[in-house]
Parts: C-alpha cells; sequence; structure tokens
C-alpha cells in the first residue's frame, strides 16, 4: 500500500434502482417506474469513488460474495482507481432493491443480506485494516458487521474516524457504537427531530464535526469551534438521485484533509467544505452510475 489517504470499511453490493415519480403510497396500487437499472452500490463502494474521484488515495475494505456478480464489482472498482480488499463471504453478493423518487428520496430494500464472515477472512481482514491505518489520515466506517467487527482497530490506531450514521433517530442501539467511535459524525435528517440542535449537542459531547443533509433542503454542519453552518442543495437538472449522500461525504472529507483535518473547519472553512460536499454530490446526482467514474473506468492499478 502506498500514497494512500483514506481507508473506507464497509458494503458493496449489487442495486436494482427503480426511479419514480415519487414513493409508493403505503396500499395496494399501481405505478409506472421512470427508469430501471441494475448497477454497481453500496455506501463504501460510493464514498471511495467519490474520494478518488476528488484525487484522494483510497483503500476501499470491503466483503465480496461467493459469486461471479461479486467478482464483478471488485473488478469495476478496481478499473475506476480504487485499492479494493475484499473479505470473502459465504454465498451470494449482497442485493438491494432501491426506490428512488426523483426528490431523492428512498426506501432499500434488502434482497440478498451479505453472507456470513468465516473467522480466516475476518483476520485478513483484521490485518489488512492495522496495516493500513497506520498509513492513512483518516478512516470512513460505514454501518456494517465488517465495520463493527473492526471498530478495536479502528479506534485504537486512527487518526480521525468519520462515521455516516444515515437514518439515525439518536436512540436506535445498533448505531451506538459506530456513534462512540466517531470524531466525525455524518447523517441525515430523515428520522432525527431538530437535526440542528443534536449537532450542536454532539460537539458539546466531544465529536470534532457534525454534519446533517436535510435533502431538498441541502445539508447542516456544526464546527469544531461550535460554528454554525449551511448550504442550499444545489439546483441541477437530476438523473438519478442514488449515491448523492456518499458524493457529499467524499466531498467534505477531502476538502477537510486539504486543510489539515476535521479540526481545522472552523469559520469560512466549515463552509467550504459543505460547498464541496454540495459541488461532488452533483457528480453523482447528474451521473446515471452511483459515479461518474463507472461512465468511462480506467485501467486497473
Amino acid at each position: 500500500m502506498t500514497d494512500l489517504d483514506v481507508l473506507v470499511v464497509g458494503p458493496t453490493s449489487e442495486n436494482q434502482i427503480v426511479l419514480l415519480d415519487e414513493l409508493p403510497r403505503p396500499e395496494p396500487h399501481t405505478v409506472f417506474a421512470r427508469s430501471s437499472t441494475t448497477a454497481l452500490g453500496g455506501t463504501s463502494a460510493g464514498k471511495a469513488l467519490h474520494l478518488v474521484d476528488r484525487g484522494v488515495g483510497t483503500l476501499l475494505l470491503t466483503t465480496q460474495g461467493d459469486d461471479a456478480t461479486g467478482q464483478g464489482l471488485m473488478d469495476a472498482l478496481r478499473g475506476c482507481g480504487v485499492d479494493v480488499r475484499a473479505a470473502r463471504t459465504d454465498g451470494p453478493t449482497e442485493r438491494h432493491l432501491n426506490l428512488m423518487s426523483a426528490r431523492g428520496e428512498r426506501v432499500s430494500i434488502y434482497l440478498q443480506a451479505a453472507g456470513e464472515l468465516p473467522d480466516e477472512e475476518l483476520r485478513r481482514a483484521r490485518a489488512t485494516a492495522r496495516e493500513a491505518l497506520g498509513q492513512v489520515r483518516a478512516v470512513f466506517l460505514d454501518l456494517a458487521d465488517l465495520s463493527r467487527r473492526l471498530i478495536p482497530e479502528v479506534t485504537a490506531l486512527a487518526h480521525e474516524v468519520w462515521v455516516d450514521l444515515h437514518d439515525y433517530d439518536g436512540e436506535e442501539a445498533f448505531h451506538r457504537p459506530f456513534l462512540e467511535a466517531a470524531d466525525v459524525v455524518l447523517m441525515n435528517g430523515d428520522r432525527i427531530q431538530a437535526p440542528s440542535t443534536y449537532l450542536r449537542g454532539l460537539v458539546a459531547d466531544g465529536k470534532t464535526l457534525a454534519i446533517c443533509t436535510l435533502g431538498a433542503r441541502g445539508a447542516i454542519a456544526v464546527g469544531p469551534d461550535g460554528s454554525f453552518a449551511r448550504v442550499e442543495a444545489p439546483q441541477v437538472d437530476v438523473v438519478d438521485p442514488n449515491g448523492a449522500g456518499d458524493a457529499f461525504a467524499a466531498g467534505v472529507m477531502s476538502h477537510a484533509l486539504r486543510v489539515g483535518g476535521a479540526a481545522a473547519l472552523t469559520g469560512d472553512a466549515l463552509w467550504e467544505a459543505l460547498e464541496a460536499g454540495s459541488a461532488q454530490a452533483v457528480r453523482a446526482i447528474t451521473s446515471r452510475q452511483l459515479s461518474p467514474l463507472l461512465d468511462a473506468p480506467r485501467p486497473a492499478r
């Protein structure tokens, strides 16, 4: 491993994406899709792709199903310049059905959860994580069983831990170990009450940085000095809203690394980081893939 800036730990999946005018009502009825496609997915794969797109040396530690689909996903990531290390699980590749609205709302249905991780594969993943953590400037820990099992290594060795809590409601027990491990917290506002108040509380309790995306209302953040920043959602023609949140996170992280880490995001630098995230989200939502890098993959390195 050379020239690494970030370790991303978490899932890669095959996603069937169905774009609708609006999400279905909770009652029997028929709707017509705008489009549907099968594509590379997974929150960690998305972050890794967009970090590479921002020029950040990135290692993705993920899981791979024991089938040709899993190998194809790994090959696609490597073709885009992502350094991938995959722990092979028992059974087929993780698969999702994502129902997406034109406004970027999503219902994600697990068609196939990731299989069990054999002990030998977990030992290899731990060794890979320990080696990478000795080199990288930050780690992005996504919600997944592999990530949860590597929390001890990450908290002991990482310089800066970023965690994406997605639609955390402030109470669910599953998210707590990830929240406790984090220096930087990202989340969306789908289920949290009074997000600005919650973010301020996280920083007051010792987090370096807290960010919440608000869909069509943009994003807000509280910096390490307690400063508050907001950006509006970009006004562009949306091709595919899938992956916008991961692209946003990658844009913010890349800017933080450029200025010296999350602790440097005070004052104008905090707003600039959100702007970088917003700009990278545009890269995602104006592409038919998780990242525009997948539209024209580069040779594997």
